[in-house]
């Protein structure tokens, strides 16, 4: 019968739990450790369908500089090279997934791994400005100095079938130069109005569109760029109505017929703009505010005038232009009148 001290007793009880825990560490240094330990980076979160997306991977605990690097995108080997650790791979069509996986195994036997999922989505973003246009204005409008603006986004995320969502039953997070709107944002919120600013600098609008339920998202960008209001004449003909489709340049030709209508156009201004026009420099109150006048010649021997227009707007101090045309009339202006307009 073998009898032990308190003291020996203590002594014999550190001594087997020390030995456990070698035994232990023993036997976890002769596996092989495994942990989700790299840091993965994509050149975009949000591609779109077929576009180029880099995967670049690395590891704040492990060394795979050296390391063999097996790259698998839905389950099927692509790459497996010594430190490869990034790989281009193109964006699933809507609605599919692309799942990588990337598994790094260490000259010293350790393996690190990590994965991520790529899908895809498009948002078209439709820009109106609130500035005026002519009617029927074949072409995108520009956006003038204090034009309020609507964005309406267009997004296409899809479920695995490929069909897309109902872009009413979506949520959208809206931004302007990076900052979130939150009273603009949320579900069903397809449509933005940005109030124009005092100061006219560009700036980028960005909504993230994403479905609650799965997951998808897609982020859509465009850059508003206002630009200052301008003036553009037109030919108001009697028989044809306006000729919008060729504004007068520098010079046009009353000829024989000694009179034109004309049509100043106010592009990108908005309600509250008064005009004032100028004959030779002199002004002419009883034309002021009207945009539509008609030239005449009061000689029929030949001559010139320069026809001024200044137009400003007094609730948007920033709306303003002004532009002229020189008037040929005489018999000799005949000739000039076809080649007085700029298409």
């Amino acid at each position: 019968m073998i009898r032990c001290s308190n003291k020996q007793f203590v002594l014999l009880s550190v001594i087997i739990v020390f030995s456990m825990f070698l035994f232990t560490s023993r036997t976890i240094a002769q596996g092989i450790p495994m942990s989700d330990g790299l840091n993965i980076t994509l050149s975009t979160d949000n591609p779109l369908p077929g576009q180029v997306v880099s995967i670049t991977v690395n590891s704040y605990g492990a060394d795979i500089s050296a390391a063999k690097m097996v790259w698998s995108v839905n389950g099927k080997v692509v790459k497996n090279e010594i430190g490869l650790n990034t790989i281009d791979v193109n964006a699933p069509a809507l609605g599919a997934k692309l799942e990588v996986t990337i598994t790094a195994t260490t000259p010293d036997g350790s393996v690190v791994r990590g994965s991520t999922t790529i899908t895809s989505g498009v948002v078209d973003m439709i820009v109106e400005s609130d500035g005026y246009v002519p009617p029927l204005f074949f072409g995108k409008t520009a956006i003038g100095y204090q034009n309020s603006v609507k964005i309406t986004a267009i997004p296409h995320l899809a479920n695995s079938s490929g069909k897309e969502y109902d872009a009413s039953k979506l949520v959208y997070r809206w931004k302007k130069g990076g900052s979130l709107i939150q009273e603009k944002s949320g579900y069903g919120k397809q449509s933005i109005v940005i109030a124009g600013d005092i100061i006219p600098r560009a700036y980028e609008m960005e909504v993230t569109v994403s479905e609650s339920t799965s997951g998808a998202q897609a982020v859509g960008i465009s850059l508003i760029e206002p630009q200052e209001p301008s003036i553009s004449f037109y030919v108001n003909d009697p028989l044809y109505g306006t000729l919008y489709n060729r504004a007068i340049g520098n010079s046009m030709g009353i000829g024989s017929q000694n009179e034109r209508g004309i049509l100043a156009v106010l592009f990108g201004f908005n309600n509250g703009t008064s005009l004032s026009w100028l004959i030779n420099g002199e002004s002419h109150p009883e034309l002021n505010d009207k945009s539509s006048v008609i030239l005449r010649s009061s000689s029929a021997d030949g001559g010139s005038s320069i026809v001024h227009l200044d137009a400003s707007n007094a609730n948007n101090i920033l709306q303003g232009a002004r532009s002229e045309f020189t008037v040929l009339f005489g018999p000799s202006s005949d000739a000039t009148t076809t080649n007085s307009y700029q298409l």
